[in-house]
């Protein structure tokens, strides 16, 4: 259960710390003083989707951390800071995680159910869902098999186009590969020739550079160059060292630059003769670059992009040339898939019309209890083609009154119905699971009067079983709780903040007499308040 949610920078709350009770924790208050931002951040440390815009006014981060007890006695810590970049940096017990692990751990621990829940169970596609969801069937199996099926169709399609269509695209694949293993293109090629030809064209001033060089390093039948001055110096050097024995470094520093002067002149030379027959290559270069590129314009593609292209045209080539045969073969996969995908489907909708009887049955003294006791709720099967889910087709309807037909959920239901219909169903969804706390924002959304008691009283049942968070605006409800939080908005300084609020047995009727009548709070009032926090007591005691 979450025993402790602290908030820092969310929106317009500053900084605040929520100790939550085992059983039923009610939060109210005005409208705009920030109850459901109190959930935006419970939502953003279980690891769902969270805004920037939830980072509080003149702040570059927010953080929001939740510890959870467990039924033994341990403790997890989750943590999530938001920042204006877009960064989020998670942890868990202190040691950083992903995103994705701060979700998946936060989807075992925590159920929230907002108007959005209600709206997608208006969605009939979502149905199958719930149904499953109860049953706890697993389709793993179905859509393992389901996926195998449809990629064997999807290959069968790929082959069978028309015969004209198959052998247009031989010719075009065939050319395409021609045209690429002809010109046998390497990566990086395309590069490396455009600095040659650089190089190339600029090989007359490279030759006179050369040629000057080589002079000054060698000299002429007149002249010594660098080379010659450089071993008579370094042999006259070595001949003083004989009678000097401190000179021997300099003349043998002197000895290795001669060498070197003699390895740079002979690289010179060598480059100079390679130079003479430049503008042969620089033809063949041009030739070459003039190919390429009208290679990568055609495909515009990098010559990367082209060789990994070329692979893959030649695994289509191959497959369109065996296709005949290929079709054959897959003619017996296809069968062979269709026919286990149909048996595990068979499975799957014996399993779920078992389900949903059972469904009907407890949907049915769910509703009961929700002072929808005249409602017939029907769960409605039909068998339709492979699909992601299995073959069948389900939809939930109802009968809002004696001597009705059934009508499709989304055709009839109020708001108030919607609300109670899906606080029944996630009331069975969470006997089955193990996640201990349920949240519920806005249940109450188109409920009042008797109707609201027996919301409550179902609320208060099932936080018998797991720890429920609700936000509500109802007195009805909210005097069911086990612990009573007040969201309030404040102006301190020049900046509006929310306050949570634990409120003790005066505040709780100050507060479910101003959800009664308003402001200012009257007597009566007050007193139908204490005599609401009495009958909830009793109910519970009495359970």
């Amino acid at each position: 259960m979450l025993s402790l949610l602290h908030i820092e920078n969310i929106a317009v709350i500053d900084i605040s710390d929520i100790a939550f009770d085992a059983r039923l924790n009610i939060l109210t208050g005005e409208t705009g003083a920030g109850k459901s931002i109190v959930i935006d951040a419970l939502s953003a440390v279980l690891g769902q989707r969270a805004s920037r815009d939830l980072i509080r006014s003149g702040h570059e981060a927010a953080e929001v951390s939740g510890v959870f007890a467990s039924a033994d006695g341990d403790e997890l810590l989750l943590q999530r800071e938001l920042r204006e970049d877009g960064r989020n940096l998670c942890r868990m017990d202190g040691k950083p995680v992903t995103l994705a692990v701060l979700r998946e751990t936060g989807d075992g621990l925590v159920n929230i159910h907002g108007q959005h829940d209600s709206q997608a169970l208006l969605r009939e596609e979502t149905h199958i869902g719930y149904l499953d969801a109860f049953a706890g069937l697993s389709a793993e199996r179905y859509a393992e098999l389901y996926g195998s099926w449809k990629k064997l169709r999807a290959e069968r399609e790929t082959l069978s186009v028309a015969e004209d269509e198959k052998a247009a695209r031989i010719d075009m694949l065939t050319y395409r590969l021609r045209e690429v293993r002809e010109l046998d293109p390497i990566p990086d090629e395309y590069d490396a020739l455009t600095a040659r030809k650089r190089t190339l064209r600029s090989a007359a001033a490279i030759r006179e550079a050369l040629s000057g060089a080589y002079f000054s390093l060698y000299g002429d039948e007149d002249s010594s160059g660098a080379c010659g001055l450089c071993e008579a110096a370094a042999d006259d050097l070595t001949q003083a060292a004989r009678l000097a024995p401190e000179l021997a470094e300099a003349a043998e520093r002197l000895r290795e630059l001669q060498y070197a002067l003699r390895d740079c002149a002979e690289e010179a030379r060598a480059f100079h003769e390679e130079m003479e027959e430049s503008e042969e290559e620089l033809e063949q270069v041009e030739a070459r670059l003039d190919a390429l590129s009208r290679l990568r314009r055609k495909h515009n593609m990098s010559l990367e992009e082209i060789l990994k292209a070329a692979d893959r045209w030649e695994g289509e080539l191959e497959a369109l040339e065996t296709s005949d045969r290929r079709l054959s073969e897959l003619d017996g996969e296809i069968a062979r898939a269709e026919s286990a995908l149909l048996a595990e489907a068979h499975l799957l909708s014996e399993a779920r019309r078992e389900a949903a009887r059972r469904l009907e049955e407890r949907m049915a003294r769910e509703l009961s209890e929700l002072d929808m006791g005249k409602v017939k709720f029907a769960v409605d099967m039909e068998e339709k083609e492979p699909h992601a889910s299995g073959c069948d087709g389900v939809r939930f309807s109802i009968a809002t009154n004696v001597g009705e037909p059934f009508k499709p959920l989304s055709k009839i239901a109020s708001g108030g119905e919607m609300a109670r219909i899906m606080l029944a169903l996630k009331n069975l969804l969470a006997e089955g699971d193990t996640v201990q706390t349920m949240v519920f924002d806005e249940v109450d959304s188109g409920v009042s009067g008797r109707a609201a008691q027996r919301v409550a009283e179902k609320l208060c049942a099932v936080s018998r079983r797991k720890q429920v968070l609700c936000v509500t605006h109802l007195p009805q409800i909210a005097a069911f709780a086990d612990t009573h939080f007040r969201v309030e908005k404040a102006v301190e300084g020049e900046r509006t903040v929310t306050r949570v609020q634990k409120l003790n047995h005066g505040e709780r009727v100050e507060e479910l007499a101003r959800l009664m009548a308003g402001i200012p709070v009257t007597d009566n009032a007050r007193k139908t308040a204490e005599e609401l926090l009495t009958q909830a007591k009793l109910y519970k005691n009495n359970r």
